[in-house]
């Protein structure tokens, strides 16, 4: 029996694909487009990677899997870095284990440490070094495939070359991943014959978000002219794509099922979520605490060395800081944020582009009260975030806002944001006007980071193909959640009621749709952790600081 595969192409939009597709760029995709479906696959409300991609292999909402971000909120006012320990509802390819299905798992993103699970695990890029524990199950498995393949690029330095404006080399460094992992994939497809294998490439996200301003004529930054210079370079990270699906089509044999998947699109970036901080602190939201003129300079030293490393060094000197430097974390946060709290005269506060409220009773130090005042509040923010415009164009500068209570369900879901707020594509946000009390108000940034020119968006790409897919089907807009209960339904297994996702009937063919199984169990079993084999203060050392996600 063929395997099914699950190939995750991380941040990879449709109407991208579509173009890819038209220009000749990859033909192995279009080719299963045109003998399965494309459909849009709806990401979290957050559309981030961590979140999504968890629960794309959870089938559960960030409010059940506890994962927010790759710096996740806690009941205090710190964020923390996460990896595989934090998510609370099992992956897929634990109950597939768990039911003696035999799987092969690389580079999904918040999978370090690996699980031992029943086939092969590789971690994907929140893992320091291929050398630290927790990078492969089974342990051995590291060593044959350094042997076989050499150093595995856990996450290549794509942005620090596309950042010094040099995008042949970001390019490159973007292939040389793609076709290390797809090598390493197609292997371990031939060597170990799982029942499904599920591999995910990052590059093409980190491509993107340095790149966007090339490649969407639409972009409020598009430079015609720059994009023919680097015409050459720009699909190259696709097409090394499509010859990784192409290879591991070949390993998994004609009579394979297929799911292309993604986390989220891509957009461009608005900037707009580095206004929120000095918005919050100008109405009053946010009421900064006092700093001596020397913590201040401290500060403003910490946020040019900071800036500098994020910018300028290699992703593996990135690992080695943080494994050297780890109590220095929280206190980075603070001096690049500029702004440190005072939490018993703060009301409101941001963390990863949205709003959070100090509330009585779920916070250290809350000072709103639940219920009414708490109702209130909200309503404020949000007349407040709708009353900003765009200084150049006059244009309101948020495009909507949506409430938190409204988008996550579960255990966890009082750690997630009290307001969603997203932004328009069109509009490129530096300064903003913001009417208040005292009257027209100018927000901005003194000391604004480098933002990538492109942004996550909510429509990412799914493609399904092979025996059990309908031929040229036109689905609606699926959910990230539906992927993890229609692959266990593939693999001949239950249901759990407890996903959030349902099985994708629409897309499959008549036989394939029969007989779901649902399994009628209310609460999800809790996730064990898995054990990184170090000690707590090593564990602590090797947390990382997704540099290309938070300031």
């Amino acid at each position: 029996m063929a395997p099914l595969l699950i190939i995750g192409i991380d941040g990879l939009p449709p109407a991208l694909l579509r173009r890819l597709a038209a220009e000749g760029h990859v033909p192995a995709l279009a080719g299963l487009i045109d003998r399965g479906s494309l459909a849009v696959l709806r990401s979290t409300p957050n559309y981030q990677s961590a979140s999504a991609w968890t629960s794309m292999v959870t089938g559960v909402n960030p409010g059940r899997h506890g994962i927010f971000h790759f710096s996740n909120p806690t009941g205090g006012y710190e964020a923390v870095q996460i990896d595989a320990r934090h998510r609370r509802s099992p992956s897929m390819w634990r109950l597939l284990s768990d039911e003696g299905v035999r799987v092969a798992v690389l580079n999904v993103p918040v999978s370090w440490p690996v699980e031992a699970v029943e086939g092969v695990m590789i971690a994907g890029w929140l893992c320091p070094t291929p050398r630290s524990p927790g990078f492969a199950h089974p342990p051995e498995l590291a060593g044959e495939i350094a042997r076989r393949f050499g150093d595995y690029p856990m996450h290549p330095d794509v942005r620090r070359h596309a950042v010094a404006g040099r995008y042949e080399e970001a390019a490159r460094a973007a292939v040389r991943g793609i076709d290390f992992k797809a090598r390493v994939a197609t292997w371990v497809l031939t060597a170990h014959r799982p029942d499904v294998l599920c591999v995910v490439f990052t590059e093409s996200d980190s491509w993107q978000h340095w790149s966007w301003h090339l490649m969407d004529p639409d972009h409020p930054e598009h430079d015609a002219e720059q994009a023919r210079r680097w015409r050459e370079a720009l699909p190259a990270p696709y097409r090394a794509l499509d010859r990784a699906v192409r290879s591991l089509l070949e390993a998994a044999g004609d009579d394979a099922d297929v799911l292309v998947c993604s986390d989220h699109g891509q957009a461009p970036n608005s900037g707009g979520q580095v206004l929120l901080r000095p918005w919050l602190t100008a109405a009053g939201y946010l009421v900064p605490r006092r700093r001596s003129g020397l913590r201040r300079a401290s500060d403003a030293l910490m946020r040019w060395g900071f800036g500098l490393v994020k910018a300028r060094a290699p992703n593996r000197l990135k690992a080695v800081l943080r494994a050297r430097l780890p109590g220095l974390q929280t206190r980075a946060q603070a001096g690049v944020r500029g702004v440190a709290a005072d939490w018993r005269r703060t009301r409101g506060w941001t963390e990863a582009g949205h709003l959070f409220v100090n509330l009585r009773g779920r916070r250290p130090q809350g000072v709103v009260e639940p219920g009414d005042a708490y109702d209130a509040l909200l309503e404020e923010l949000c007349a407040g975030l709708r009353s900003l415009v765009d200084e150049e164009t006059g244009r309101h500068a948020v495009a909507r806002i949506t409430r938190g209570a409204d988008e996550f369900e579960g255990p966890f879901a009082s750690i997630m944001p009290d307001l969603l707020v997203h932004w328009p594509n069109d509009l490129r946000l530096r300064r903003l006007l913001w009417r208040g009390a005292a009257g027209e108000c100018l927000i901005e940034r003194h000391d604004p980071p480098q933002l990538p020119t492109g942004a996550h968006h909510p429509d990412g790409t799914l493609v399904a193909a092979g025996p059990s897919f309908r031929r040229a089907a036109q689905p609606r807009p699926r959910s990230i959640y539906d992927v993890a209960p229609t692959v266990l339904h593939l693999l001949g297994q239950a249901v759990a009621s407890w996903f959030d996702g349902r099985v994708m009937t629409e897309l499959l063919t008549e036989a394939a749709a029969e007989d779901v199984c649902v399994d009628a169990v209310k609460k999800a079993p809790e996730e064990a952790l898995p054990d990184a084999g170090v000690g707590d203060e090593e564990i602590v050392r090797q947390r990382l600081r997704s540099l290309g996600y938070i300031e």
